[in-house]
């Protein structure tokens, strides 16, 4: 709140995030939550509850009227977002139906840091998917069926024949958090989010291996970045609003704003509170530095490592006097080969490359045991890391992941 004071103060309005009270939006106070519900083979399905669209439109007399900005109603992050000025701002912190106000950072696409030209993948999986040991958790059967993934990024080629079937369904949202139409395929398409797609869920061409870490998870994809639309909170906002909406139990998101805010802590426990589970790439700007929301301990942040088992210089870690997190855990992000636009391959290097290993890992470890949480996801994963290169816990925060270690931890968990 005193954040966005200060810039209402300051520029004369700025973007808010408002969070409502739910007994206060829904038609019913006795049936006022949402709904998360799994199927047997791990399929979530989450319900809203009635609510009165008269409540929730009146909040918008409260926004600043006429801006390019409107206020957008996101209901399953049970949020509002909009521009307002010092009256707007005073107003909304006395209404009766607001929980809390927030400002609204912008946030940006991690960048790789490298990339280079690649052939089609050769014998073998990629070195990164083999040293998580996912090869070994497919030979147990578990391949990330039945388990949505959300992929928010820069959209993917929804043509490329390593992806074409594993995307379930996509989606394209504007600066104002509002739901576009799709272009043609590769319409605002950068190589970045079909990479990052790749990693988690490519399939397999040509009898060429599989490049994805969960040949089987049921993608989602989100565009939120990038493309001919500028970049802006309510894109991502609204890609995790969808998320939702689809049933996805995984999140891989690979933005971030500079620094240490912590505008966004309420956003991601949104999520958490939904059982999806956010994992986050801690940022490619080397030791002392890193993003939010990849720096909050209510992530699974990812850093990236090297073929030798060594922390990426560039991979981020936050400054001795921030209030910010380290990366959760590190996985491989150096010259990682995945899909690009058009049907090749290309290598790229950055947390943002490491980030889908991991998101892609959850995806199988909840395809072995659909009723987990996403806590005992999340803690297996990280009980099953080593530091074979003894880096600092600052750097790599548990370490590496063991896929079969996490996947023994947690189905013995089950018994």
């Amino acid at each position: 709140m005193k954040q966005l004071q200060e810039r209402v103060a300051a520029e004369g309005s700025a973007k808010a995030i408002v969070f409502i009270k739910r007994e206060h939006v829904a038609e019913s106070r006795e049936a006022s939550q949402i709904q998360c519900l799994l199927d047997e083979h791990g399929r979530m399905r989450r319900t809203l509850p009635n609510l009165n669209k008269e409540a929730v439109n009146s909040l918008e007399q409260h926004f600043v009227a006429d801006h390019p900005q409107p206020m957008v109603h996101f209901p399953f992050l049970e949020m509002v977002h909009g521009v307002v000025d010092a009256k707007g701002l005073e107003n909304l912190a006395n209404h009766e139906a607001i929980h809390s106000l927030h400002h609204a950072p912008e946030l940006r696409a991690i960048q790789p840091v490298a990339t280079d030209a690649a052939e089609a993948p050769a014998a073998g999986p990629a070195w990164g998917i083999s040293r998580l040991k996912a090869p070994d958790i497919w030979q147990r059967g578990f391949t990330g069926q039945h388990i949505v993934v959300a992929h928010l990024d820069s959209g993917v080629d929804s043509t490329h024949p390593a992806l074409r079937d594993a995307l379930e369904t996509y989606a394209v949202f504007d600066i104002s958090g509002q739901s576009v139409t799709p272009g043609e395929p590769y319409a605002g398409i950068d190589d970045h989010g079909t990479h990052t797609a790749g990693t988690i869920a490519a399939r397999s061409v040509a009898n060429a291996p599989v490049v994805g870490m969960a040949p089987d998870a049921e993608l989602i994809d989100a565009t939120v970045v990038g493309g001919s639309t500028t970049d802006s909170v309510s894109r991502v906002l609204a890609g995790l609003n969808w998320s939702l909406q689809k049933g996805a139990r995984v999140v891989s998101l690979s933005v971030g704003f500079d620094g240490y805010d912590e505008s966004f802590l309420p956003v991601i426990d949104k999520l958490r509170a939904q059982k999806l589970l956010p994992v986050v790439a801690i940022g490619n700007d080397g030791k002392g530095r890193s993003c939010s929301p990849g720096n909050y301990p209510n992530v699974l942040s990812v850093g990236a490592t090297s073929d030798g088992d060594y922390v990426e210089g560039f991979s981020g870690s936050p400054a001795a006097d921030s209030e910010g997190s380290g990366p959760k855990v590190c996985a491989p992000g150096f010259r990682i080969k995945s899909a690009k636009p058009g049907g090749g391959y290309r290598l790229s290097s950055g947390t943002s490359m490491a980030t889908p290993h991991i998101a892609g890992l959850a995806a199988l470890l909840f395809s072995a045991r659909p009723q987990a949480s996403i806590d005992e996801v999340e803690r297996a994963i990280v009980a099953s890391c080593s530091n074979p290169m003894q880096e600092s816990a600052e750097r790599i925060g548990a370490g590496i992941p063991d896929g079969i270690a996490a996947l023994d931890a947690l189905l013995r968990g089950a018994n």
